[in-house]
């Protein structure tokens, strides 16, 4: 057996106790992201706080908020972020050391400071923003032209949200009844799936850009904490590289986001986004009818000069007539006179063809071919014209000169037989 000291597992803890209050008898600073969070029926309040590098935990203790400091911190943040703490965030709390014998080691939290929250979220920005200036990225996407007439709208934005609802009420509701074809990419529009789930969105209209002249991406307003994840490398790579104009109205008044700063156009809305839509085929239908008034003018003017033209012909031609007219006038009536008799001879020649003609028709006529001793067999109402198109038996018309004679058919042969 050793020859330390025996002690019970309470004693150890006790003394374990004791040495982190003498060690650790002040409150302390302590920066870390919420990994986890739950609060029970009394108020209180538990985290599991970590701190990372990348994506490996480096660090990770427990820490405890009791029902009366966690209300004024709670309403301190949300106050000053417009955002309930939540996992995910990295914070800056105040807490104390705290060793109990059966629940081991945890912080005990007394206050936070909300502005690290921010400014933490300011550097990620400023990050990003010089990332994407180094790559080409921040101006690539402002670069498209905006089509002539944009009206087939990928839009990505939550199904039921408020400013999707907003958005379409305005479209379909212009004052000048301009039809859309929008399209809807559902996507979560906050919290720590956004980034993830908006940058999907975009990749599925990528694959259907030529069925698209522009993408938007729409939400209601929000607090500057919510909208940090629209300030995330891969979504603005994801907006930048996208190869239709996008446009976003995620519904904030304040500084821009990231993907506010590399879309085509930045609204501050989704009815902005939905006006300015309207407004790009609202300016399409005034060049329309522009250039139709402009036409019309054209027209008008090049019929007046074709008018003034030709009335300045006809004037010319009625002078040069009248000058022709006296030098070539005997000339005009001896070819008056030679073409009275030149009709006059072809009147006559059609005259005689003509009577050819009525003699030929009359000797064709069926009364005369009759009376030169011809008949005429029908069957049925049909003229015969042949043996093959009669049987034995079937009754048949003679038509004769003078009269029709029935009868019936006893044998049909044909010549040579």
């Amino acid at each position: 057996m050793a020859e330390s000291p025996i002690i019970t597992l309470s004693e150890l803890n006790f003394s374990i106790k004791a040495a982190l209050s003498y060690s650790f008898p002040d409150t302390y600073w302590v920066i870390a992201e919420i990994a986890e969070s739950r609060c029970d029926q009394k108020g209180h309040c538990y985290f599991n706080l970590v701190e990372k590098d990348d994506d490996r935990t480096v660090a990770q203790i427990r820490a405890n908020c009791w029902a009366y400091e966690y209300r004024k911190i709670s309403q301190k943040f949300e106050k000053a972020t417009r955002e309930p703490l939540k996992p995910g965030m990295k914070v800056l709390f105040l807490a104390a050391i705290n060793f109990h014998e059966v629940y081991g080691l945890s912080l005990l939290i007394k206050d936070i400071d909300p502005s690290y929250s921010l400014g933490e979220m300011a550097r990620k920005k400023r990050e990003v923003i010089e990332r994407l200036q180094k790559e080409g990225l921040i101006e690539l996407n402002k670069g498209l032209r905006l089509p002539l007439v944009p009206q087939r709208i990928a839009v990505v934005s939550a199904p039921g949200a408020a400013g999707y609802g907003d958005f379409m009420s305005h479209i379909a509701n212009n004052p000048f009844g301009y039809s859309f074809n929008i399209q809807l990419f559902p996507a979560i529009m906050q919290g720590q799936e956004a980034e993830k789930s908006i940058v999907a969105a975009l990749h599925e209209i990528r694959k259907r850009q030529d069925s698209f002249d522009v993408a938007a991406i729409v939400r209601g307003g929000g607090s500057q904490v919510e909208l940090n994840c629209y300030d995330g490398y891969e979504l603005a790579v994801a907006i930048a590289k996208l190869p239709l104009p996008v446009f976003t109205g995620i519904g904030h008044e304040r500084d821009d986001t990231v993907a506010d700063m590399v879309a085509h156009t930045r609204m501050k809305t989704p009815t902005a986004v939905a006006d300015f839509l309207i407004s790009g085929l609202k300016a399409f239908e005034d060049r329309i009818l522009e250039a139709q008034r402009r036409l019309g003018r054209l027209c008008e003017k090049a019929l007046k000069d074709e008018n003034h033209k030709l009335n300045t012909l006809i004037q010319r031609f009625h002078y040069a007539v009248k000058n022709s007219f006296r030098h070539q006038e005997s000339g005009l009536d001896s070819a008056l006179k030679a073409l009275k008799i030149q009709v006059s001879h072809l009147l006559r020649t059609a005259n005689d063809r003509l009577t050819i003609y009525e003699k030929t028709v009359k000797h064709l006529d069926p009364a005369n071919v009759l009376k030169r001793g011809y008949s005429i067999a029908s069957l049925d109402g049909k003229v015969l014209k042949s043996v093959a198109d009669v049987e034995a038996g079937a009754s048949i018309s003679i038509r004769l000169q003078d009269g029709t004679v029935k009868g019936k058919v006893q044998e049909v042969f044909t010549h040579g037989e």
